[in-house]
């Protein structure tokens, strides 16, 4: 039960259109917090807290990040003009929930049996989702109240098509990893299917997030998976072992033979990303943005003005107490827990990065 409703949750959560009458929280927000509430009766009823290297590293995090945090509200209170105090209470609420939920979730899925389970139920649920998001979006499976069109690009039950494709992207990698998984022919036809509707559902968002999480994860995943091949010592009579011969000897003669194609596909790639930077002025708005938010940091001598959005002049100038974020999740940490929290947040990035690269 309770490994359904953290997987469940967690893929009906970018459903925000489902959200009633404006509220903040809709049925997948409703189902975390039903699932914190049952977890942390379980920890405390019945499960020891095992203090591992991943849950001292999580608890240290927000360590850090509350005494950042509380540094910059004060600072953010003796030195900017005015104090844009709806979106402060939004970002702490946040904090805070996003901070019980990992602290729960990694002594939760500490179990292995139940971090399994939890994956392969969000490939189930998420396939499944994204499948009928896009029966939706073409009048098979209409739901009342939902638009699944952002003008010409795909937002199922979300708001925007970048939290369509943000959950796509997750659902197509974890169905990528559960295929090294599959014991029976249902596993394999359940793991093809949502891997398939999550690839065809983030192009169809044209989510530019979606496109550059899955180049680079996926030459992450394939640079990996051959390293782990090749360090096998039966590897040779196995397929994944000759695949991966095959591909070494190859590589010297595709770089040859793509050589004459390398002038165009540059051409094509700069072309790409000149649209996708003109695409709405998004390039330049980001980059301005980008610029306040290093200003803002500088300013508040790197210890940051506290939760809450902190730009005001480089883009949708509104009056105060109007303020925008950065939109970059490094540059917003930047204004409000200064360079402490950025450091925070790549270390415990790059140490998810690297347990995950020994697993």
């Amino acid at each position: 039960m309770i490994p359904k409703l953290l997987a469940l949750g967690l893929v009906i959560t970018a459903a925000t259109q489902l959200r009633v009458g404006g509220l903040p929280v809709g049925p997948g927000e409703v189902l975390l917090l039903v699932w914190l509430m049952l977890v942390i009766l379980r920890q405390i009823l019945h499960r020891p807290v095992v203090l591992g290297t991943a849950q001292v590293r999580v608890a240290l995090f927000w360590l850090i990040i509350i005494v950042t945090m509380c540094a910059g509200t004060i600072v953010g209170l003796l030195v900017e003009p005015f104090q844009y105090y709806s979106g402060m209470i939004r970002d702490t609420l946040a904090y805070s929930l996003v901070l019980s939920f990992s602290i729960m979730m990694v002594l939760s899925l500490a179990d292995e049996a139940e971090r399994r389970q939890v994956c392969w139920l969000m490939v189930a649920f998420g396939g499944l989702s994204l499948l009928l998001q896009i029966g939706d979006a073409y009048g098979a499976v209409p739901l009342p109240g939902v638009d699944p069109w952002f003008w010409d690009r795909f937002r199922g039950w979300a708001e925007n098509p970048n939290q369509l494709g943000f959950l796509a992207l997750i659902i197509g990698l974890l169905s990528l990893h559960s295929a090294d998984q599959v014991r029976t022919f249902y596993q394999g036809v359940m793991v093809f299917g949502a891997g398939t509707v999550a690839l065809a559902a983030g192009l169809m968002s044209k989510s530019d997030s979606f496109a550059i999480g899955l180049a680079l994860s996926g030459a992450l995943y394939m640079t990996l998976k051959s390293v782990t091949w090749m360090k096998d010592k039966e590897m040779t009579p196995t397929l994944r072992g000759a695949a991966v011969v095959l591909g070494l000897m190859a590589l010297p003669l595709a770089i040859v033979v793509s050589i004459p194609f390398a002038s165009g596909a540059l051409a094509r790639i700069e072309r790409n990303s000149s649209q996708m930077y003109d695409d709405n002025s998004q390039g330049d708005v980001r980059l301005h943005l980008w610029a306040e938010a290093i200003d803002k940091g500088l300013e508040s001598r790197l210890i940051g003005f506290g939760p809450g959005p902190h730009l005001t002049s480089k883009s949708y100038k509104r009056p105060p107490p109007n303020k925008f974020e950065a939109h970059n999740s490094v540059l917003d940490l930047f204004t409000q827990g200064g360079i402490v929290a950025v450091i925070a947040f790549v270390w415990i990035s790059g140490s998810a990065l690297v347990g995950a690269a020994r697993a």
